[in-house]
């Protein structure tokens, strides 16, 4: 089932709601795959792979639904995380979560539980401190 989310991540269908100047920025249920809008804004927003403490760029990521499309998980900024390979993988093989911070939107990650250890939201970003 993990194999079939992950490609399910990068399927392509059509698009839906549009902006202002006619570019998708929401196209919910309609389709997998972002549209260049969408990526835009993504990019903006994380910068780079979203996993704690990964730097790889943009050009090395896919954009992950939080929210499985499969699952009914919608393709729009708010449900979805740049993340690179490796670190797909990693969300989707493992018990690894991902949210959106609901203060600041943006990407949080709790490792999987530890005997002893408060399993809290983390985000470490290398360039937390850079506009």
């Amino acid at each position: 089932m993990a194999a079939i989310r992950r490609l399910a991540c990068d399927a392509e269908i059509i698009p839906a709601v549009l902006g202002s100047r006619g570019e998708p920025l929401d196209v919910g249920r309609a389709r997998r795959l972002v549209t260049v809008a969408i990526w835009a804004a993504l990019v903006i927003r994380d910068r780079h792979c979203a996993f704690p403490g990964c730097d790889r760029p943009p050009l090395m990521c896919h954009a992950h639904h939080i929210r499985h499309w499969i699952l009914g998980g919608e393709t729009k900024l708010e449900n979805l995380v740049l993340l690179c390979g490796h670190h797909h993988r990693v969300i989707h093989d493992s018990p690894w979560q991902v949210r959106l911070n609901p203060d600041d939107h943006k990407p949080e990650f709790r490792p999987p539980p530890k005997p002893g250890v408060e399993n809290r939201w983390i985000r470490y970003r290398p360039d937390e401190n850079e506009t």
